[in-house]
C-alpha cells in the first residue's frame, strides 16, 4: 500500500524534531544539582534586520532586543547588536560585529548590581532543506568584557527548524546551547540553554513577524541557583535592502 506523499513529507519533518530536544537534554547534563531554582516570567521584544548593501554580497545586520522581567514590569536585559554580514553562498553566510548588553537585577536571587557588557562576536550560518522544512545551524563565538574588566569567551550553537504551514504562516522550533570556553570561569559545562516554539507570518517579501514561547535556563555564576525563565516572545525580522543597487 502506497502512503500519500503528503504523509511521507510530514513524517520526514517530524523526524527532525528530536535533534532539538536532544540538544536541550544535553544542556541539562552540564548543570550541577541546584540548591535553589528560580522561576521567572519575561517578555522579549526583538528586531532582526539583514539589510543588503547594493549589489554586493554584504549586508548590515542590525539587532535590538528589549527583555523585560515580570512580562513587562521591569528590566531583564537590553541588547544592541550591529554587525556586518557576508553571504558567501545562498545557504551560507558569516557575520562579525559588536554587542552591548545591559544586565539588571530581577527575580528571587538577583545579581549584586546592574552592569553593562561589551562583546565582539563572529558567527557562521548554514541552511538546507529537509523535506518541506528548512533547517538552520548557527555557530557563534563570543569575546566578552564583563564587569570589573573580566574577559571571557563563549561558544554558542543553535539549531532551528522552520516548517511552512498554509499560506504565509509557519512554525519554528529552535534550541541553542551556550558553552563556556577558557578563560571563562563557570561552575558547569554549560552556562545557558534556550528552547523556543514560534508561530510566524510573512507580511511582505521583506518583513515577517513571529510570536511564541521560550524557556531560558540559566545557571548563575555563584553555582547555587538555576533560573528557569519563561518568556513570551515577539520578533520582527526585516530584509529590506538599504540600497537597491540599480
Amino acid at each position: 500500500m502506497r502512503l500519500p506523499v503528503r504523509k511521507l513529507r510530514l513524517a520526514a519533518d517530524l523526524r527532525l524534531a528530536p535533534i532539538l530536544f536532544h540538544a536541550a537534554a544535553l544542556a541539562g547534563l552540564g548543570f550541577p544539582a541546584a540548591a535553589q531554582t528560580d522561576a521567572n516570567f519575561h517578555g522579549w521584544l526583538q528586531y532582526f534586520g539583514s539589510h543588503g548593501l547594493g549589489r554586493s554580497r554584504l549586508a548590515a545586520h542590525l539587532e535590538a532586543q528589549v527583555r523585560r522581567h515580570d512580562v513587562a514590569r521591569s528590566w531583564q536585559n537590553l541588547l544592541l547588536r550591529p554587525a556586518l554580514q557576508a553571504r558567501l553562498h545562498p545557504n551560507f553566510d558569516v557575520t562579525a560585529g559588536y554587542g552591548f548588553i545591559s544586565h539588571h537585577r530581577y527575580g528571587s536571587y538577583p545579581i549584586r548590581r546592574a552592569w553593562n557588557e561589551h562583546r565582539l562576536f563572529q558567527d557562521a550560518r548554514v541552511q538546507h532543506a529537509a523535506g518541506r522544512a528548512r533547517l538552520l545551524h548557527r555557530f557563534r563565538f563570543e569575546n566578552r568584557w564583563l564587569e570589573n574588566r573580566q574577559f571571557e569567551n563563549r561558544f554558542r550553537y543553535m539549531a532551528r527548524i522552520t516548517v511552512p504551514l498554509r499560506g504565509p504562516y509557519s512554525l519554528a522550533l529552535w534550541n541553542e546551547v551556550f558553552l563556556p570556553v577558557k578563560p571563562e570561569r563557570f561552575p558547569g559545562a554549560f552556562d545557558q540553554n534556550r528552547a523556543s516554539v514560534l508561530f510566524g507570518k510573512r507580511l511582505s517579501d521583506h518583513l515577517r513577524v513571529e510570536a511564541g514561547y521560550m524557556l531560558q535556563t540559566v545557571w548563575q555564576r555563584n553555582g547555587r541557583v538555576r533560573e528557569d525563565n519563561h518568556a513570551l516572545v515577539l520578533a520582527i525580522s526585516s530584509t529590506m535592502p538599504f540600497f537597491s543597487g540599480r
